[in-house]
């Protein structure tokens, strides 16, 4: 027995010492630690845990002791590797423990450590791969550490392409079935690896990894959509893409058949919104439920879960308000013995309103007012069950209008009143009184007040003109006549203006007396004013013919001339003086007697070849002269200024036309061509100085631009056609030098000219 019991403590102290590395290890403590041991005395008496004394931690550890030495716990379940965009947010790692454990984390520590039960937040500031270590703790045993690998990679740029629905790539059979995501694969995207969930109509979430461009999501109805959000597996850095792919409903497409709901009252029950169609489509209602006081429209939306390819429907409703009877054409008054109204057995109001009246018709034969009830029909939107109309059977009253007197025509006309004394109201045909013609006007009363009409007969008695005779024309200046207070008809009155004025023309206005029915007259006075003769003066030519004196002015006014001849020697003053009786004032004209003092003419020409060649003509004595150019027009200076080469004449005549004029035909003007054209069309076709072709003795020597002699012309001759020993000479300018004579002087001019082609 003895022996028995020393076994069993030996393989109890193994056991004891085995569970004690493992916790040494578990906890990071080295071998050669000595401060561990075991504190027999808080053995548990079933010997399964036991208490681990640490000396260095003074403090005493409870550890299970597992009947079997060999079993060690799991390690925790991690997702690796982790991917992180450089610098992105980071969130705390993440693992999984067995039922009951806990999670020791020690950060980038594979073995050793400090333990933590924080989970670490990785670091993205850095490019690369770092490893994390975490393990679990069940039943007082620590797992081996799981190892969690966080990769952080730099945003290249790259995106997600072309992400689309293309229902071409669906089958012809899954047509109706499933929805096709599709997107073009990216070089920059490692592996061209995509993590995707999608849902369908709102149902679980799927998951899943694919190195394709597309993904296809089967086992959907007609008109259901799937909702697909996508992104790069190994490269954070691409931002995530959401798109929602929808089967179409196609012959599926099916419509709620709700019956369209009567009209009903308002305040009555309003029918109830089936939630479910007579073709059997589930939905709701917006509105919820009918107001039944209100008219409006409901829509029922199918539910899109059941029924994505139902349309929805709307109701019109309407909802009649309840209604007063109303009549309009019932009169509240009716003239005794007229003809009476007929009660409408149908009211105004839209719809119209049916009943029946008691009494049932009206009697005008009895003075005074009477009630009648209107029963409305049933099955009608009425809000009173009985309506009332009161009918006053009233006498015939005849207008008392006061007759008007005549009044002369012309003056103010009496205003008609639209109410008689007896105060009935109407109108009047005519409305107003005409103040120029007698007439009847009739008074016809307004209705509903049985009244008779009236008639007042209106006399407008005519104006009487005055009869004063016209006044005849008088001369300005004399005795104006008197105008009479009295006309020859014995109309009396006043003139404005009072008196005739013998200087001016105007008319005159005899008005009557406010007591004679007369109108007013108007007289025109015409005051001729005193004309005068409207002879010029004259000018004639000293001891020409002189012209006669006429004894009638050009504006019709007669007389006699002192003196009656002209003086052709002699200038001086002629007075015309008019006959009488013509309103006209003598005239007074001056004779000038021109003296022709003209006797030669000379000129003078600028330096030949001068730039502005200017002729100046000098006539000899003094006077008044014109000066004419070859056949240009007469101007008052003797210069003429760029006068073109070759011979001119020259004009000198008196102003005043007195003597003859003097011509000189020699004036000569010397210049020179300043090109020329040799194309054969007879114009410029040689290049001469003409203006001298009279000098026989002159010649001209022409050069090219270097100096080089071509030619020598007489400006009598032909002139030089542009060649040189018979061949043409290309279009440039050329140079030439001229002897000749001016004014006795011999002379010799040089310039140069153009050749063009």
């Amino acid at each position: 027995m003895e022996k028995l019991i020393k076994s069993f403590v030996f393989i109890f102290l193994i056991t004891i010492l085995s569970n004690i590395s493992l916790y040494a290890k578990n906890r990071g403590i080295s071998h050669e630690r000595k401060n561990v041991g075991i504190d027999i005395s808080y053995l548990v008496p079933s010997f399964e845990s036991i208490y681990i004394y640490d000396a260095v931690l003074k403090k005493r550890n409870l550890i299970n002791i597992d009947p079997n030495p060999n079993s060690v716990a799991s390690p925790p379940t991690v997702t690796t590797p982790v991917y992180y965009c450089q610098n992105s947010v980071a969130v705390p790692l993440t693992a999984t423990t067995s039922a009951g454990g806990t999670l020791n984390w020690y950060g980038t520590n594979a073995t050793g450590g400090i333990l933590s039960s924080t989970a670490p937040t990785p670091s993205t500031a850095t490019l690369g791969a770092t490893s994390y270590y975490v393990s679990e703790t069940v039943g007082g045993i620590e797992s081996t550490r799981s190892k969690i690998d966080v990769i952080v990679v730099a945003d290249n740029g790259a995106v997600i392409l072309l992400f689309r629905c293309d229902p071409s790539q669906v089958l012809p059979a899954d047509k109706n079935s499933s929805v096709m995501f599709d997107w073009a694969n990216n070089p920059l995207i490692n592996n061209n690896s995509y993590n995707y969930s999608y849902s369908i109509q709102g149902g679980p979430i799927v998951t899943g990894n694919t190195t394709l461009s597309h993904q296809q999501v089967f086992g959907m109805l007609p008109g259901q959509s799937a909702t697909l959000t996508l992104s790069a597996a190994t490269f954070p850095c691409v931002p995530s893409q959401t798109i929602t792919c929808s089967v179409p409903c196609g012959s599926s497409t099916v419509i709620p058949n709700f019956p369209a709901i009567v009209p009903f009252c308002s305040g009555t029950v309003a029918p109830i919104l089936p939630a479910t169609s007579p073709n059997g489509i589930t939905g709701t209602w917006s509105p919820a439920i009918i107001n039944n006081t209100t008219s409006g429209s409901y829509v029922f939306t199918p539910n899109p879960i059941l029924f994505p390819c139902a349309t929805t429907q709307t109701l019109p409703v309407t909802v009649v308000p309840l209604a007063t009877p109303t009549f309009t054409t019932i009169p509240s008054t009716v003239c005794q013995n007229a003809t009476a109204p007929i009660l409408p057995t149908s009211s105004t109001n839209s719809p119209a309103i049916t009943g029946t009246w008691s009494p049932a018709t009206v009697n005008t034969a009895v003075l005074g007012p009477v009630t009648y009830t209107f029963t409305p029909n049933a099955g009608q939107c009425v809000s009173a069950l009985l309506t009332t109309a009161s009918i006053n059977i009233v006498p015939v009253v005849t207008p008392n209008f006061a007759t008007i007197p005549p009044f002369c025509s012309g003056t103010t006309a009496p205003l008609l009143s639209s109410t008689s004394p007896n105060g009935i109201v109407g109108t009047w045909s005519p409305s107003i009184v005409s103040n120029t013609t007698s007439r009847n006007y009739l008074f016809t009363p307004n209705t509903n007040q049985c009244a008779t009409t009236q008639t007042l007969s209106v006399v407008v008695t005519p104006k009487t003109t005055p009869n004063f005779a016209a006044i005849p024309a008088f001369c300005t200046g004399t005795t104006a006549p008197i105008l009479a207070s009295t006309s020859p008809n014995g109309i009396s009155g006043t003139w404005s203006p009072a008196t005739i004025n013998n200087t001016t023309s105007g008319s005159y206005v005899f008005t009557p007396n406010a007591t004679q029915c007369a109108t007013t007259q108007t007289l025109t006075v015409t005051v001729n004013p005193l004309i005068q003769p409207n002879f010029i003066d004259l000018s004639i030519c000293s001891g020409t013919t002189v012209p006669l004196l006429s004894n009638t002015s050009p504006n019709g006014i007669t007389g006699t001339w002192s003196p009656a001849i002209i003086n052709n020697i002699t200038s001086g003053a002629y007075v015309f003086t008019p006959n009488p009786n013509q309103c006209a004032t003598s005239k007074s004209i001056n004779v000038t007697v021109n003296q022709s003092t003209l006797v030669s003419v000379d000129w003078t020409v600028t330096e030949a070849f001068s730039k502005n060649q200017i002729v100046t003509i000098s006539a000899t004595a003094t006077g008044g002269y014109l000066y004419q150019l070859d056949d240009g027009p007469f101007q008052e200076s003797p210069v003429f200024e760029y006068v073109s080469l070759g011979t001119h004449s020259i004009t000198v005549q008196d102003k005043n036309g007195c003597g003859f004029p003097i011509t000189r035909n020699n004036v000569l003007v010397i210049d020179y061509p300043k090109f020329f054209t040799p194309n054969n069309d007879t114009y410029n076709d040689t290049w001469n100085i003409f203006s001298l072709q009279d000098q026989t003795s002159s010649k001209i020597l022409i050069f090219d631009r270097y100096g080089k002699f071509l030619k020598e012309i007489r400006p009598s001759g032909l002139g030089w056609d542009g060649t040189y020993i018979g061949q043409p000479m290309p279009a440039n300018d050329y140079w030439f030098t001229v002897e000749y004579i001016e004014q006795d002087i011999p002379k010799k001019f040089k310039s140069h000219f153009s050749l063009k082609r």
